[in-house]
């Protein structure tokens, strides 16, 4: 549809403002204002034109001042380092030839025998078993690790395993997916897509486009599951991976909020939206009961709540903010009082800078940080955190416990999923080739 130039945004304006100053030392005098007014409209009108492919997943919106994350990090903790004592990583044993199966485990699962498991890169599925300390250092393990299945040709993020034993997980491309894997025909278990799409209040459907976590309601059996963005995946042609980052980013200067939280009713195959607005839905975890559900929302460094029953059944709160910096996944232990949140990274001075503008400055330099070249795109800070929070009851507050934190990366870094087993935090990594395992007894 053609646009009439009075509709030229302010953003294009600026844009053109900005291109038009640097050419004005080389045209002295009174006309210097005329060529500039008469640049800045051409520019701005072209801009107004190509705009929409430039910026193909629509204009950064305005960020209200309360969405926008200020965290501080307090440097001289380091009880998620090595020297902590607490801390085991383990790596993969790989003997000479042997081509590597544990790349970028971005969620640790764990069976109902307590078999550790990860989803790689590669969306497969593989265990870590026969557990050996190494000679140098006790706290640094090898495991023999073994692909039980390929998950498809996505990539798969957070899982969960049900009481029958299958699995259920989120894929970036697919949606909400299965498998059941029969220990004596692991070779014949197949992937099951459950949900790619979920039907809106007016009939219309609407495409799950970035399932990112996922977890099952121990009483029900619901399982519920986040849809991060309605920006799609795509892939980096220079490494042919699924750069689930980079959606990420695009979706982190936008600001529009479109994350949601799903659920899945195995008795009927239904999946109905619970919970909408998050800026980037991310972690979800069930507590123990099945009254509530915990998600983040990662670029307002949240922990949201929505309520499953009780006076603020289907409504969703802010419970906590102010984290060290942006959220990534959860989970919410069965035997403590006690739910946890993984940091993976604090925010970059650029991204704070850019979060503290007013819209008239913030909204143009967002959008230029959206068209860069993804290789040129801001790198996440070197940390790694998780949060023990307190969910709250019906006589007290939600409350932030503890923080394990490695604030420079040095030993573990870049925490992307956290789940909680036996007294355990089994921490996973999109940019490691290993996980670790901080014990809280």
């Amino acid at each position: 549809r053609r646009q009439s130039p009075i509709s030229i945004s302010h953003q294009s304006i600026i844009y053109s403002l900005f291109f038009s100053l640097g050419t004005l030392n080389a045209m002295p005098g009174q006309k210097s204002l005329l060529v500039l007014v008469a640049r800045s409209s051409f520019i701005a009108i072209a801009l107004q034109l190509f705009l929409p492919y430039l910026l193909p997943n629509g204009p950064p919106v305005h960020i209200p001042l309360n969405n926008r994350p200020r965290p501080t990090i307090d440097r001289s903790n380091v009880s998620l380092r090595l020297a902590s004592g607490k801390v085991t990583k383990i790596y993969e044993r790989l003997h000479e030839g042997q081509t590597p199966l544990l790349i970028g485990p971005e969620t640790v699962v764990l069976d109902n025998r307590g078999v550790i498991h990860s989803m790689t890169e590669d969306s497969k599925l593989v265990t870590l078993t026969e557990l050996q300390p190494s000679e140098s250092n006790p706290q640094i393990m090898t495991a023999k690790v073994t692909e039980v299945a390929n998950l498809g040709p996505g990539r798969a993020l957070g899982g969960k395993f049900d009481k029958n034993g299958c699995l259920y997980f989120a894929d970036v491309l697919m949606g909400l997916a299965r498998i059941c894997i029969k220990k004596s025909k692991q070779q014949n278990a197949k992937v099951e897509l459950i949900a790619s799409s979920v039907q809106l209040e007016d009939g219309s459907w609407s495409d799950i486009v970035y399932a990112d976590d996922v977890d099952i309601g121990p009483k029900t059996g619901h399982v519920y599951f986040s849809d991060a963005s309605d920006i799609r995946v795509d892939r980096d042609i220079r490494s042919g991976k699924w750069d689930i980052m980079y959606a990420s980013k695009i979706e982190a200067m936008r600001g529009k909020m479109s994350g949601r939280i799903l659920r899945f009713k195995p008795e009927t195959g239904q999946v109905d939206i619970l919970a909408t607005g998050a800026a980037f839905a991310n972690g979800v975890a069930v507590d123990k009961d099945e009254t509530f559900i915990l998600y983040t929302s990662t670029y307002e460094g949240a922990v949201m709540k929505y309520s499953l029953s009780g006076e603020k059944k289907g409504q969703a709160e802010k419970l906590l903010i102010q984290f060290p910096g942006f959220l990534d996944g959860a989970d919410c232990s069965f035997e403590r009082e006690a739910c946890y949140v993984a940091i993976p990274s604090t925010i970059s001075p650029l991204a704070g800078l850019v979060f503290s503008m007013p819209d008239f400055i913030g909204k143009p330099i967002r959008s230029l940080l959206m068209i860069i070249p993804r290789w040129m795109t801001p790198k996440a800070e070197p940390y790694g955190g998780v949060a023990e929070i307190y969910p709250g009851s019906a006589t007290s507050p939600a409350s932030l416990k503890r923080i394990f934190q490695d604030p420079d990366g040095r030993d573990v870094n870049i925490i992307t999923g956290v789940t909680e087993f036996r007294g355990k935090l089994y921490l996973g990594s999109l940019h490691e080739n290993c996980i670790a395992i901080y014990n809280l007894d």
